[in-house]
């Protein structure tokens, strides 16, 4: 079982980004939070400090190659499998889970990074 990753949840990148997640689905709460459904991550984005990006806690330290450039990360994949519930679904999408990962693209940097869950949002629903 694994935490379910509602509004409020902080992802983190890579490169130390660190950003909270500002919405969520309000069909399913967690006091008062929305849920966060599969693909909600799709365009997810950690700010830099010249970028700064809504819920922003940490920025993306990741740079262009020469160093002259924020590059902070993007996630545009969703996330796999083993971060989303088998069992809980709204609307046809599983929701995600604190188990949740995968890769991140920058703009200005070649170099592709990864994304986790630093914390859930909440402490209370948990899935399989």
């Amino acid at each position: 079982m694994a935490l379910v990753l509602t509004e409020g949840a902080v992802l983190q990148c890579s490169h130390g980004g660190q950003t909270k997640v500002t919405t969520g689905d309000p069909t399913v709460t967690v006091k008062g939070h929305g849920v966060l459904t599969a693909g909600a991550e799709v365009g997810f984005q950690f700010g830099a400090l010249e970028v700064p990006v809504p819920g922003m806690v940490t920025p993306c330290a990741a740079r262009s190659p020469d160093l002259t450039k924020p590059a902070p990360c993007t996630i545009q994949v969703p996330a796999p499998p083993a971060g989303l519930s088998k069992k809980l679904v709204i609307k046809g999408k599983p929701l995600l889970l604190a188990t949740a990962a995968g890769v991140t693209i920058s703009v200005n940097s070649p170099a592709p990074g990864t994304w986790s869950v630093a914390h859930p949002g909440q402490a209370i629903l948990e899935a399989t």
